[in-house]
């Protein structure tokens, strides 16, 4: 007997429960289910409508199931606020952001502390100009570019917003991890007719987080998210659909 069977003697059928994708699928899944991929966007805009707590437990209900190695399942938290907190939050981290911004920092570099490799760094710039172009905002205008970034940090209005956290002794394998989590959200998110943004910048101000929200010392601020349903007139007036690399591009056949 094995150190695991030991350990683990009872032998539980993992198969009984399983919808295996080789059962049939309803006609229209992958059109659905390219459609909430491919049409995914970066919402700034949002309805003034709340969203139903127990709409938000279904999508993080259904994005708990997102894989990651050895099941450590590493997205150790998420808190979920909304109203008044969010508010407080939001009104603190843009006065930081707007009086005392160097003094604050995140946990750890989302872009390298060096220069971007050329094509990174070509497809960044080409963000901003998709991005900066519909707002009548000139690229090299950075006070205007400082303006808008600041939104970010009223989580640009959404009615609830999300700071994941994940344990500061985890590495990149994890971190990894979650973002299949996030992407799950994403998807959920769409599935229900809301939209999503994924924000680093909320990062920054973690310690703004930690006055209001019950972090641990061993969790590190990753990322934010605002979520709620879109304002497709704002949405269509100041967005821009940012390019995609093309399959050819991103792929690579070897022994087909």
């Amino acid at each position: 007997m094995s150190v695991f069977t030991a350990a683990y003697p009872i032998i539980i059928d993992i198969t009984s429960n399983r919808d295996s994708a080789a059962q049939e699928r309803p006609k229209d899944a992958v059109e659905i289910t390219d459609s909430l991929m491919k049409n995914r966007f970066s919402c700034r805009y949002y309805l003034p409508k709340p969203v139903e707590k127990k709409t938000i437990e279904d999508i993080i209900d259904a994005a708990r199931c997102a894989p990651s190695g050895n099941n450590m399942q590493p997205w150790h938290k998420v808190y979920c606020i909304t109203g008044t907190l969010k508010d407080t939050i939001a009104g603190e981290m843009v006065a930081a952001n707007t009086d005392s911004p160097g003094a604050y920092s995140a946990e750890y570099l989302y872009y390298p502390a060096g220069p971007l490799h050329p094509d990174y760094a070509r497809r960044r710039f080409e963000f901003g100009k998709h991005f900066y172009a519909p707002l009548h905002v000139d690229h090299g205008d950075l006070k205007a570019r400082a303006r808008v970034s600041t939104r970010n940090y009223d989580f640009f209005n959404a009615p609830v917003a999300f700071i994941f956290t994940i344990n500061n002794g985890l590495t990149q394998g994890s971190w990894l991890d979650v973002g299949y989590f996030l992407q799950s959200i994403t998807i959920g998110a769409r599935a229900r007719g809301l939209e999503t943004i994924s924000q680093e910048a909320p990062a920054k101000y973690q310690l703004i987080l930690r006055k209001h929200l019950p972090i641990g010392d061993d969790e590190v601020v990753a990322l934010a998210m605002s979520m709620g349903y879109p304002d497709l007139e704002k949405v269509a007036q100041f967005s821009a659909k940012q390019p995609k690399r093309e399959v050819s591009d991103i792929v690579e056949f070897c022994g087909f």
